[in-house]
């Protein structure tokens, strides 16, 4: 469930639009039928606050509150306070590929300013310390794609208004304890892409 600290807040369109999304695929998986999807779309549309949008989605899978495997734990948070300039990775490059993968540290805060190179953060196997990381991206003419470990969330914010497109496959809502990624920043002449990259399966690339 959202904390009682947060359901006061109020969201954003990202948030609401990724909840649109959720129904969307719930109704395509006839978990819902159309007349339902009709009245969670408005609901989740004009929601104002989280405590709108939580009864929206609480019975579907993958919502926050929703029975799920387990994730992702974030041990030792250090998330609380300022961020210091030791909490902060800064990567620039120009024609070269930005890749992060595997297992490794994640600061607080990253941020990457690429331009004519190709950007990919992968999330899966690295160590998180913190329920909220910060992602600022500057890229042009090379895309970049952020990979979201199990059950991690996204709030996205970027601008991809010139000659770029955003792709968003990632629950905006926060499902602590499970990492919150906050995704800002620009993205021209590419495509930046955030969501979970799914294990392959000969099932599902057959529709099985």
């Amino acid at each position: 469930m959202v904390s009682e600290d947060r359901t006061r807040l109020r969201v954003s369109d990202a948030e609401r639009h990724q909840v649109a999304e959720m129904l969307r695929d719930a109704a395509a998986e006839g978990r819902i039928t159309l007349d339902e999807l009709d009245e969670r779309l408005e609901a989740a549309l004009g929601a104002k606050t989280y405590a709108d949008l939580e009864p929206v989605t609480a019975d579907l899978p993958g919502a926050p509150g929703a029975a799920a495997g387990p994730g992702p734990v974030v041990a030792d948070d250090r998330s609380a306070g300022p961020v210091r300039p030791e909490d902060v990775m800064i990567v620039r490059s120009d024609g070269d590929g930005v890749v992060r993968k595997g297992r490794w540290q994640v600061p607080r805060r990253i941020e990457v300013r690429n331009r004519y190179g190709g950007t990919r953060l992968d999330f899966r196997e690295a160590d998180i310390p913190h329920e909220r990381v910060e992602v600022h991206l500057e890229v042009s003419w090379g895309g970049a794609e952020v990979i979201l470990p199990e059950r991690a969330t996204a709030e996205v914010a970027a601008d991809t208004s010139w000659l770029g497109s955003l792709k968003v496959d990632a629950d905006a809502i926060p499902r602590p304890p499970a990492p919150h990624f906050v995704i800002t920043g620009t993205c021209h002449g590419g495509t930046l892409q955030v969501g979970h990259r799914r294990s392959f399966s000969w099932s599902a690339l057959f529709g099985m």
